[in-house]
Formats: C-alpha cells, sequence, structure tokens
C-alpha cells in the first residue's frame, strides 16, 4: 500500500503524488497495525500517513524530495510486528521506519538496539521502548506519564471515586491500572480495583452494574475506542452517570459523540484538532482532502501527524545531500528545544546515544456527546510549550 499513490481520494490533484518533484524519494515503511483487537492506532495512522505524504507532496515535498509510504499490518501481535519490522531493516530501500502498533511495541527494544535506522513513534506510548532505546524517536507522552495524566483528570472532573477499566488483550493495560489506582489513592480520591474489558464480550452488564453499586463516578478508559464507546453504551443504559476519563487513542470525538449522554475528561498526547491556527486548519483540511474517511479528531491522529512534521522540519534544516539511513538519523539529531509552533506539547530535543527524553505534558480537555468540539482546560500556569489559545500545553509531570 503505497501512500504517495493516487488512490481515488485525490484524482483531481496529481501533485500529491509527488510526480512533479525531481529529488530522490523518500521512502519511510509504516508498520502499523491494519487488524486484531487493538488496530484502532495503526488504522487511522495509515490514515493520517496518507493524507501528510499527499499534502507535503502537493506542496513542494521534503526540500524537492517526494515521500512514499510502505503500509504493512502488523497483525496487533509481537510476532507480526518483529517480522514486518525486520522485513523493513533488510529491505535497504527503506530509508526510516515508522511504527504503530500498542500491543507489540513494547516488547520489541532489543530488536531495535543499535539498528542505525531511524524508528519514528506512530503516537506510541510504551516506556520500554520509547524512552530507553536511543534512535528511536518520539515527542509525545509515555504510558507513565499518562497513568497520572487520567487521574489527574479525574480529580479536575470532580471525580471523588475512581475506577480503571482495562483492555484485557493487553498485559500493560492492567499493569497501568494498578499504577493509576496507586496515584488515585495518593492524591485523596477513593478507588475501586481494575476491571477487565474483553472486546469480544457479547455485552459489560455486569461490569458496569458493578460500577454503579459501588457508587463510581469516575471511570479512566485505557481501552481502545471501538470497544471503549460500546462500554460506554452498555454503562448509561445500566444507569452511569459519571465522567468518563479517556487518553490519546482511547479517545475519538466521533465515536463517543454517538454514544448519547457520554460526558468526558480527558488528555490529548497529540495537538488539539479543534485549535484556532493555521497549522492545524491545514491538518484538517488535508485530512478531509485525502483522507475523509478516516476519524481524524482524535489525538492518536494528531500525534502521527506532529510526527511527520518534526521529520520534515528536521530533514529540512539538516539537507542531506543524499537520502539514507545514516543521513536521516543525523537529520534527526538536529532537533533541538522544538515545540512546532505549538504542536508539540513541550521543547523536544533529540541527542545521539541516548534515548528520547520522557514528554510530560499534554492537552486536558472535556468534551460532551453534543458539543461540537472539546473544550479546552485552561492551563492555570505557564504553557509547557509557550503556546497560546488551545494550543497551550499543560505539564503534569512524568
Amino acid at each position: 500500500m503505497t501512500a504517495c499513490g493516487n488512490d481515488g481520494n485525490a484524482s483531481s490533484d496529481d501533485a500529491g503524488n509527488g510526480s512533479n518533484l525531481t529529488g530522490e524519494p523518500i521512502k519511510i515503511g509504516y508498520a502499523a497495525s491494519q487488524s486484531g483487537a487493538q488496530a484502532t492506532n495503526g488504522l487511522t495512522g495509515a490514515g493520517v500517513a496518507k493524507a501528510w505524504a499527499k499534502y507535503t507532496n502537493a506542496n513542494g515535498g521534503i526540500a524537492g524530495h517526494p515521500v512514499e509510504f510502505d503500509i504493512v499490518d502488523t497483525k496487533n501481535t509481537v510476532p507480526g510486528a518483529t517480522s514486518v519490522v525486520q522485513k523493513f531493516l533488510n529491505d535497504k530501500t527503506i530509508d526510516a521506519i515508522l511504527l504503530t502498533d500498542l500491543v507489540a511495541e513494547g516488547a520489541m527494544g532489543k530488536m531495535l538496539t543499535d539498528v542505525n535506522t531511524p524508528i519514528l513513534s506512530g503516537g506510541g506510548s510504551s516506556d520500554l521502548l520509547w524512552s530507553t532505546v536511543p534512535g528511536v524517536f518520539q515527542p509525545v507522552s509515555g504510558s507513565n506519564y499518562t497513568v497520572k495524566a487520567y487521574v489527574e483528570v479525574a480529580k479536575a472532573a470532580g471525580g471523588t471515586k475512581f475506577a480503571w477499566a482495562a483492555c484485557a488483550e493487553v498485559a500493560v493495560c492492567q499493569e497501568n491500572g494498578g499504577k493509576a489506582i496507586a496515584y488515585a489513592k495518593q492524591i485523596g480520591l477513593d478507588t475501586e480495583n481494575v476491571q477487565l474489558f474483553s472486546a469480544s464480550a457479547a455485552n459489560y452488564t455486569a461490569e458496569c452494574l458493578s460500577y454503579v453499586n459501588k457508587g463510581v463516578n469516575v471511570i479512566a478508559m485505557n481501552i481502545g475506542i471501538a470497544t471503549g464507546a460500546r462500554v460506554m453504551a452498555d454503562c448509561l443504559q445500566q444507569g452511569y452517570r459519571g465522567t468518563w476519563s479517556m487518553m490519546n487513542s482511547g479517545f475519538d470525538q466521533a465515536k463517543v459523540a454517538a454514544v448519547s449522554g457520554a460526558q468526558t475528561a480527558g488528555s490529548t498526547q497529540g495537538f488539539p484538532w479543534w485549535a484556532d491556527d493555521p497549522k492545524v486548519e491545514a491538518y484538517r483540511s488535508a485530512m478531509q482532502k485525502y483522507s475523509p474517511d478516516v476519524q481524524w479528531q482524535g489525538g492518536n491522529s494528531t500525534s502521527v501527524w506532529a510526527m511527520l512534521e518534526l521529520f520534515k522540519k528536521a530533514m529540512e534544516t539538516a539537507k542531506p545531500a543524499t537520502i539514507d539511513r545514516a543521513s536521516i538519523l543525523e537529520a534527526m539529531y538536529t532537533v533541538k528545544d522544538e515545540t512546532l509552533g505549538g504542536l508539540l506539547p513541550e521543547p523536544v530535543t533529540f541527542t545521539k546515544g541516548k534515548p528520547s527524553k520522557p514528554v510530560s505534558c499534554s492537552w486536558l480537555f472535556t468534551y460532551n456527546a453534543g458539543d461540537k468540539n472539546p473544550k479546552s482546560i485552561a492551563n492555570k500556569g505557564k504553557p509547557g510549550n509557550d503556546a497560546s489559545g488551545d494550543l497551550g500545553s499543560t505539564c503534569v509531570g512524568y
């Protein structure tokens, strides 16, 4: 699947396929979950990559170089993801690798150590990879920050009794729950035990009744949005009237909007797609033009776009004479205190020989079904990225 080809979404805009650009193509292998229980991230990420490539190629490419994506399904499993990434590592025509698979990424640290190939984050969350291994590049928050943000947002929304809903298919979802419950107790919230939710379950009546009967009034959703929307609908039917704390790929505006009565408070690691800003408008326009069927109103989508924009900025700063893995690695190390004008939540620096620094800022919001757009929760201090308005980020701390 090549993102720069003319796939019918942009038949009137041949510039989007890069045919008018004369520079050597930059080829990115995208290992993305396109199937499996938690495939939502990879599916939306692939749509974003296609739109970004067409938009970029239609606007001069990267210093005259067209961008091409080879998108391959990791199947949302460790064997599937490692097989795809190894395929890309063996293919010397691939200049860089983009990775989105929240099920598999945490198990890939050893594999991706000292590969001398730039590995770009497609909205990843595992601290076992992105903030541990040098040469993998992550400009958004990891799982430890996210766990803390779930709880902080829950308390800010008025929650007093906190529960954690975890995806049954990924062990780290339950592990995160234990950390969140401990932190919730630390900041004075009453808590309930972690409950597991399987994507294949026929319904969630028993789990929802447990929440209602125990007086839970804020539930953190560490679940992919496809399953999460079903959980929300079932719990509302059983009488739950509290808030849902939702983060990153666990929130999708269109899917939450379809759950009548849903009230959410959350954090997005990717920039707020509702912001009144020319850079964000460019994102919205590109997605609507080139990937109209992709649910782009979510933090997973915007974090992938921001990563690719950061990649573009690094390449245009470095201006490598040749396009290969070594020159792209060097280009990525030119990133110093970069916020992309507010598209990143805090200044990002990549240093040769060191892993990416954990990001401790994001954007907080509330959103209820029926609202046109999320509403930013105003930052009480200095924004982490020095941006204004909706793009000003909040730093919870790591």
